[in-house]
């Protein structure tokens, strides 16, 4: 069952890391930095895909190994508020680091 769509993940993985080398190549470094992106993505995505419904292979399955659902509703709005803090300071840093000096 595992295969099935796991497979599919790992050829794009090839595609998105022909693209990136093909991309260093032609001196693209903004699609070599998306290609490579893609390939981490798609590398973790593919391992996740080719374990499923494992966590621990061959007894421990993700819905066994998984939090009560009330906590995991508490966690995703922990994650929620966090990005209420993070992002706008992030928006801030990156404001003040880009910013023209006047001399």
């Amino acid at each position: 069952m595992a295969g099935s769509f796991a497979l599919p993940i790992h050829v794009v993985t090839g595609i998105a890391a022909v693209t990136a080398i093909g991309a260093l190549w032609t001196r693209r470094f903004r699609l070599a930095r998306a290609a490579a992106a893609a390939q981490v993505a798609f590398i973790l995505w593919g391992w996740a895909a080719a374990q499923y419904p494992y966590l621990l292979p061959p007894s421990l399955t993700i819905e066994a190994a998984a939090a009560p659902s009330r906590t995991l509703v508490l966690v995703l709005w922990a994650l929620a508020a966090g990005a209420c803090v993070l992002f706008p300071s992030l928006f801030y840093l990156f404001r003040i680091f880009k910013m023209q000096r006047s001399s």
